[in-house]
């Protein structure tokens, strides 16, 4: 550890910490704690403790505050251990140790100058940037200027051009199948600059295009590695059978809402009553040909209007002022008269229309029960034809009955002779068949069987090649980060010092290796030495107890010393028991001492009488407080 203490003393002399030459961490005291650790942070990030004092301040609740702020800082930076205010003011020397080392990691790399330009720095800029454009939420583009950030990305939208989604010209097959498609592309399409309703619009449109032709060809593989492969098909053949599935779906589906709407559709009806859908319009247009438009009515009213307004006289003012008066009223009650009948004639109109299609419906109805009725005709009809003929056959042979029943006989063994010849010919051809059929079947069944577990293989090839891929991109990943790192590690004195702990490091890693190695060896022989203790012991009580049982039946000593065997076994398992047990208690013994050696270790460096000093501190603060707000009450009151 002097040598870490070393280096992280070097480091904090290059960050402007004063430390004298032979002071060390052990001797850092809360405030040259508090001093380090805030050269530490304003070189990783000032803007955090830009608020803080360059030293601990006087009053204790100040300086707890202050404290508990760097803890905080320190655990949003990344520190995993346990921290808090009093790891500050009551410094131990190996989280001090650990704290040091943790934001000597997080110290920034030596910054790489070319050109007078700053990259470092223009990086940390561009990352602050897209973090803030990221934690913007979205405001869309028509909304004011005002309530969002111009240029910023996060906010446009995607797919606002005119017609849709992006139009991108397609290479290849396509091409050749479609007439007239590279026309339209080198003539009519417009370029991608155009097709997007704003200028900041394009690259976001571009990326969704990119991303949904990424996610159907993925699509499209999960499809052919899930169902195509084993389908037995190759892709475009897949592709083919999959398209007809769909268009059959499709016409089976509407064919369906065809059927299903057919009976209940107005314009089936229509047409199979014999009227067509112009016709009914016609009839529709005729009704309304009396009533006129509303032109007309408007033009009727501004001439009847004029006609009143010449024949009345003109008179004095007021009179004037009542024949307007007049004339408006009766102008809305024409109107109201006007509105009046044209609702009566369409109510007139919907009644005739709903009377018209319950007897249509009545009609259907009857049609469909006349329907089925000549059905079941007909397949009556049908099965009495068959009778007839049947019956008919019959007569015509019972003349002759006795010549007829011969002719039958003969035929029937004509029959019946010409059956057993093709059947024995029919086994010659058909064993050989069967035989030709059943090999065919076993290697159908062996090649399904191999190709299954040729599939099996080939996806299990897959993943491993999927993990493998990305296992080589991690490694790649992290070869080149610590390629890098590497690059711009500083390359000074301090190289050997690390050297020479690694080194150090090994040594004991081997000794302690050594050291584990002689007691597995030492427990293994005990073990072994246990174990054949054990069994000789059994062994021997074995053959006491059969002598001692054989004894038994003849002498009645052998029964005593049975039952005295008996004891001795009983006080010797608990003998065991109670070794077991004190092997078991040292063990938590010697871990209970490492565990307080661990804690003592922690509490060594605390300071009892400061702790003690520090309570005073605040009880007075406190009481100081008490009485400087009984004072503000009372000279309030």
């Amino acid at each position: 550890m002097d040598e870490a203490d070393g280096i992280i003393l070097i480091t904090l002399k290059d960050l402007g910490c004063e430390i004298e030459e032979n002071e060390t961490i052990k001797n850092f005291d809360s405030e040259m704690v508090y001093k380090c650790i805030l050269a530490y942070l304003r070189v990783i990030n000032e803007q955090k403790v830009i608020n803080l004092t360059n030293t601990l301040p006087k009053n204790m609740s100040a300086r707890v505050n202050a404290c508990s702020l760097i803890a905080n800082i320190i655990k949003d930076s990344g520190y995993r251990s346990e921290l808090s205010y009093h790891n500050l003011l009551y410094p131990n020397v190996n989280d001090i140790r650990k704290i040091f080392i943790f934001l000597g990691q997080l110290l920034p790399k030596k910054e790489v100058e070319s050109g007078g330009v700053n990259i470092q720095k223009l990086e940390d800029q561009i990352c602050q940037y897209l973090q803030g454009c990221v934690k913007e939420s979205w405001i869309p583009y028509f909304c004011p200027f005002s309530k969002r950030i111009p240029g910023n990305y996060s906010t446009a939208t995607l797919f606002t051009t005119t017609g849709g989604n992006l139009r991108i010209p397609s290479r290849g097959r396509q091409l050749k199948v479609t007439p007239g498609l590279e026309q339209y592309y080198s003539q009519y399409l417009e370029p991608l600059t155009l097709q997007t309703n704003r200028f900041e619009d394009i690259a976001p449109s571009v990326f969704e295009y990119n991303l949904s032709i990424y996610a159907e060809a993925q699509e499209r593989d999960n499809e052919w590695n899930n169902k195509g492969v084993s389908s037995g098909m190759n892709p475009i053949d897949y592709r083919k059978n999959k398209q007809k599935q769909v268009l059959s779906k499709m016409n089976d589906s509407i064919r369906q809402s065809i059927i299903d709407g057919g009976g209940n559709n107005q314009i089936s009806s229509n047409c199979n009553s014999g009227d067509s859908f112009l016709d009914i319009i016609s009839e529709f247009r005729g009704n309304s040909l009396d009533v006129g438009g509303q032109f007309n009515r408007k033009k009727a009213f501004t001439n009847e209007l004029n006609n009143n307004n010449d024949n009345t006289t003109t008179t004095t003012t007021n009179t004037k002022v009542e024949t307007e008066i007049e004339t408006e009223e009766q102008r809305q009650l024409k109107r109201q008269a006007e509105i009046d009948a044209l609702q009566s004639q369409i109510d007139q109109i919907s009644e005739s229309i709903q009377l018209h299609n319950k007897e249509m419906l009545d009609f259907l109805s009857l049609m469909r029960q006349s329907e089925s009725e000549n059905l079941e005709q007909d397949q009556q009809r049908e099965v009495l034809e068959k009778q007839y003929k049947i019956k008919k056959k019959t007569f015509s042979l019972l003349d002759d009955a006795e010549g007829n029943m011969k002719e039958l006989q003969s035929l029937c063994n004509q029959t019946s002779s010409n059956l057993l010849e093709m059947s024995a010919e029919w086994e010659k051809v058909r064993k050989p068949i069967i035989e030709k059929y059943r090999s065919l079947k076993d290697k159908q069944t062996n090649q399904a069987d191999e190709t299954k577990s040729k599939l099996d293989r080939i996806k299990e090839m897959r993943v491993l090649i999927k993990k493998l891929v990305s296992e080589v991109q991690q490694k790649d990943d992290q070869f080149q980060q610590l390629q890098d790192q590497y690059k711009q590690a500083p390359k000074d004195s301090n190289r050997s010092q690390y050297t020479r702990r690694i080194l150090e490091t090994v040594k004991n890693i081997k000794k302690q290796k050594v050291d584990i190695d002689k007691v597995l060896l030492d427990t293994k022989n005990l073990q072994k030495e246990i174990n054949t203790i054990t069994d000789t012991a059994v062994r021997t009580f074995e053959l006491v107890k059969d002598l001692l049982y054989n004894d038994a039946k003849k002498d009645q000593t052998a029964k005593q010393a049975i039952k005295s065997f008996a004891i001795i076994d009983d006080k010797f398992q608990k003998l065991f028991k109670t070794i077991d047990e004190t092997g078991n208690f040292q063990n938590n013994i010697l871990n209970l001492n490492s565990k307080i050696e661990h804690v003592s270790q922690k509490t060594n460096t605390l300071n009892s009488d400061r702790v003690v000093q520090d309570l005073k501190n605040i009880k007075s603060e406190n009481q100081t407080l008490i009485k400087q707000i009984k004072t503000l009450m009372e000279t309030k009151n």
